[in-house]
């Protein structure tokens, strides 16, 4: 089988729309091209910023940093919320030839600790306190010995004044004291980002991501988006993550209007859509879900709503045609990874129905294949691991050469552990991860399947199979399901419903209605964790079949 994709024009601008080779470029493009348009509306903050204003705190941001000894090449945390400043330290980073690292700040001391150290990071700009959280106490812990952290820079939100030694304020104020540092010289293939994994399979790795990575992942969502300079971008997902900073810059990218908002709460975010006309909404699929069925949803006027990438976790057909019908939302549903930068394939507007149960073809320049644990090729309709191709494709794992040389084979195919099935057309359907996949008594059961149709169960909100250890059949499955409010479940109403739609071994043996499902810092179901209180909950006995 032939991999599936369309060669990409890796153009010597970096694969960019517009000419720039960086990212500081590209806001210095914009900005020259629409000085007074807003760029930044930050909803908690009540602040507003145009691209002049906002090109000027970046030039004096990365100015300042180059006062504090800072050079081309060295490392900088970015641990915020939604807030302007990170947009700020991310242009800033470019601008100074530094290498930006976004850190979220859902992350405690040891995880932060591990992301300092193996980064070697010498800069953080950080919230100086979120909730009861003093994120600046655990940076400063992070210093002392085997530690490259020097400088902390604190931010607080709506103007609070901070006493720490160096504040985001401060920052500015000597950047703004001394003459304009020019921009460092920057080829697109230099790191521009270095993202951290999640974690969830083990310690986190460092995706080293380049200006042309993060330019291709853009630029090709941007068009399937069909996105413009009349739009304005709800980004109410974490900027800490790849996919809030790739929206980050596609805001950029297209000079649309960017709103932060740096907590998701459904009747928030019809409130932001109204008053702002948000025209691009972008989440992942419990935030809409949650959406779908808040009570409040139809006082609001969200006919402002175009589009928006689906994208983090999976979407249920049955989710994505409720946001289209009761939302007036297009989605494109989107596959990707970190490594990726992120984005690998989308949906299209055009399609017929039964797209919106994959997630799309690979996007221009993207190639992808399915191979057995073999290696072998498989070919349409066969499920096997997904391997990836693609100029988003990171320069390799920081500070980790054999995680890079696991993960990336010797012909350049990016082996991404999760299974996939590609159809005749191209489209790609996720069936898990290959960790994830239950064994039960040597039949193969693919958790996304059984999840998929258990989103069918009206009173169903949330749903993740896992595999608890059995001393007969290996594994076994059990299904956890949330409820929406107002409705109730019994265990046997799913299993009933799931017999009369499954083969009889993908039957869950086990299901719990939970008041909620464990959450990674990602805000994706933290499957390990739910695997870990099942196989608690239901430990193994001996049993016929």
């Amino acid at each position: 089988m032939q991999p599936f994709g369309k060669p990409y024009d890796d153009s010597p601008s970096g694969a960019s729309q517009t000419g720039a080779v960086d990212i500081f470029q590209s806001l210095l493009e914009t900005c020259e091209a629409c000085p007074e348009k807003t760029a930044i509306v930050h909803v908690e903050g009540e602040r507003r910023l145009t691209y002049k204003e906002l090109y000027e705190q970046v030039a004096a941001f990365a100015t300042g940093l180059s006062k504090l000894g800072l050079r081309q090449g060295d490392k900088i945390v970015a641990c915020l919320p939604n807030w302007p400043a990170f947009v700020v330290a991310l242009y800033a980073a470019a601008r100074a030839g530094l290498v930006f690292i976004p850190a979220n700040p859902r992350l405690r001391q040891h995880e932060i600790d591990f992301i300092v150290r193996n980064s070697g990071a010498r800069a953080a700009v950080v919230a100086d306190q979120t909730g009861d959280i003093s994120h600046y106490e655990i940076f400063a812990a992070c210093q002392g010995e085997g530690s490259q952290l020097q400088h902390i820079v604190a931010v607080t939100p709506n103007g609070v004044v901070s006493n720490r030694p160096l504040t985001f304020e401060s920052v500015l104020a000597l950047g703004r004291s001394q003459p304009t540092a020019p921009p460092s010289a920057v080829s697109a293939d230099d790191v521009a980002a270095i993202v951290y994994t999640s974690g969830t399979t083990g310690t986190p790795k460092g995706a080293m991501l380049t200006h042309r990575n993060l330019f291709f992942s853009a630029d090709g969502m941007n068009a399937a988006l069909e996105n413009s300079e009349r739009d304005v971008i709800l980004v109410v997902v974490p900027v800490c993550h790849i996919m809030g900073l790739s929206v980050s810059l596609m805001s950029v990218r297209t000079r649309s209007t960017m709103v932060l908002m740096e907590k998701f709460q459904a009747e928030a975010v019809f409130q932001v859509i109204e008053r702002e006309k948000v025209t691009v909404h972008h989440g992942v699929s419990t935030m809409f879900v949650l959406e779908l069925n808040h009570p409040n949803r139809s006082r609001y006027d969200l006919s402002s709503l175009r589009t928006g990438i689906i994208a983090a976790t999976p979407c249920p057909y049955e989710v994505v045609e409720r946001i289209r019908k009761e939302l007036g939302l297009s989605p494109i549903l989107s596959y990707g990874m970190t490594e990726c930068s992120p984005a690998l394939t989308a949906t299209h507007f055009e399609n017929e129905p039964w797209v919106y149960a994959t997630v799309g073809r690979p996007l221009p320049g993207v190639s992808l294949c399915v191979v057995d644990e073999n290696g072998k090729r498989l070919g349409p309709g066969e499920i096997g691991e997904l391997l990836a191709k693609s100029p988003g494709l990171m320069k390799g794992y920081y500070n980790n050469e054999e995680a890079t040389r696991q993960a990336i084979d010797g012909d350049g195919w990016f082996h991404t552990g999760d299974l996939a099935v590609i159809n005749e057309f191209g489209y790609v359907s996720i069936v898990g991860r290959i960790k994830e996949m239950i064994n039960r008594g040597g039949l193969k059961i693919y958790p996304r399947e059984v999840e998929d149709l258990l989103y069918q169960l009206p009173a169903v909100q949330e749903a993740a199979v896992v595999g608890v250890p059995d001393p007969v059949l290996g594994e076994r499955s059990c299904a956890c399901v949330t409820v929406k409010p107002g409705h109730t479940l019994d265990p046997q109403e799913v299993v009933a419903f799931c017999r009369e739609r499954l083969a009889d071994y993908k039957v869950p043996d086990f299901v719990e209605i939970m008041d909620s499902l464990p959450l990674n810092s990602s805000g994706k179901i933290y499957k390990l964790e739910l695997a870990r209180m099942m196989k608690e909950k239901h430990p193994p006995t001996y049993r016929a079949n």
